[in-house]
């Protein structure tokens, strides 16, 4: 004795999951390329315009077309960052370092982050400096409400 069990439309609806599958790659391509480009876009911001309410001093140095810091004659005054703040910006470096890689087909993963040596030391503080952190809270900040843009996205595609 057997039994034989055949679904009509099977084919069909391995192509709509197929197709599923593709969607939701494609969605979550867009949700991480756009949680990459806030980051960044947080990050430089915060450090051009954030609030500096830290110690103000003379800075005797100026950035060369290089982008090399070159010492100079006059004295100008800079307000650094306080402890907790993103960093001043004195030179314009670091914002401008800040750099990203997007999301791939096969590959999910987006970065952002900075070559610039001192962009960890600022981050994360050292023995002598507290922390003046710029790339976590611009993350913290771009990623607020990204699970319910992806559960709307992918509803939408179903």
């Amino acid at each position: 004795m057997r039994l034989q069990v055949e679904i009509d439309g099977i084919s069909q609806l391995s192509r709509q999951l197929a197709d599923l599958v593709g969607d939701a790659e494609a969605v979550m391509t867009e949700t991480i390329t756009r949680v990459v480009m806030d980051t960044r876009t947080n990050a430089v911001q915060g450090i051009q315009r954030g609030p500096k309410t830290g110690r103000t001093y003379d800075t005797t140095f100026w950035t060369d077309a290089q982008g090399r810091v070159r010492p100079g004659r006059d004295r100008v005054p800079h307000t650094a960052s306080a402890p907790g703040q993103y960093p001043a910006s004195d030179t314009g470096r670091l914002a401008n370092s800040v750099d990203f890689n997007l999301p791939t087909a096969g590959r999910l993963t987006g970065e952002v982050g900075t070559n610039v040596i001192y962009g960890r030391y600022l981050e994360f503080g050292t023995s002598r400096m507290a922390a003046r952190p710029w790339l976590l809270p611009s993350f913290e900040k771009a990623k607020v409400g990204v699970e319910a843009r992806l559960k709307k996205a992918i509803e939408a595609r179903i």
